[in-house]
């Protein structure tokens, strides 16, 4: 009987500590899609390649990264957990309305595309780190999916040797309502 209670404890423990572990693993699953009025940004990987896609409150799905290296593979970076892992920071820096301007900067001593709250302003938030020798502002140009056949397209201030491409209209935000932060120096 003492030998039955100790099997089934510990059966009944095993069990508890597996299922512990695999829901308290992060989902890098597809979240579901928002609904009509809703936004969001995602990783789609319906077409076979990995895509950050925003759907817009209109309800359309834009198509904004398209994820097809894989130079950071090596390091755990596959093109498809860049694609959640960008989507995700995306979505959160549009839900706190931190998602004004794309340009790019340096972080970490490496090239960056990052968010900007203003015009020649800093680099506040990482979208994402370049390879190494990529040029960052032929990157910025080429990146946003929603821009092609616009590579021509001047940034939000031709005199600044930085593009700054303004997205608060594409995500339908009103840049009244956009938060100024402070610039911090290093």
């Amino acid at each position: 009987m003492k030998h039955q209670l100790s099997t089934k404890f510990g059966a009944t423990s095993v069990i508890a500590i597996i299922s512990l572990t695999i829901f308290s693993q992060p989902s890098y699953g597809r979240p579901s899609q928002p609904g009509q009025g809703e936004s969001r940004f995602w990783c789609s990987t319906s077409t076979g390649l990995p895509v950050t896609v925003y759907q817009n409150p209109q309800g359309a799905i834009e198509p904004w990264i398209e994820w097809a290296s894989d130079y950071f593979s090596g390091s755990g970076y596959n093109p498809e957990t860049r694609c959640q892992l960008v989507s995700q920071r995306l979505e959160t820096y549009r839900r706190n309305q931190q998602l004004k301007y794309i340009t790019v900067g340096v972080m970490n001593g490496q090239n960056v595309i990052c968010t900007a709250y203003q015009i020649n302003g800093v680099c506040q938030n990482l979208i994402y780190t370049l390879k190494p020798g990529q040029d960052p502002i032929g990157s910025l140009y080429n990146l946003l999916a929603w821009r092609q056949g616009q590579v021509g397209m001047p940034s939000a201030d031709e005199s600044s040797q930085i593009p700054y491409i303004d997205v608060s209209q594409k995500l339908g935000q009103n840049t009244e309502d956009i938060v100024q932060m402070p610039l911090f120096s290093p």
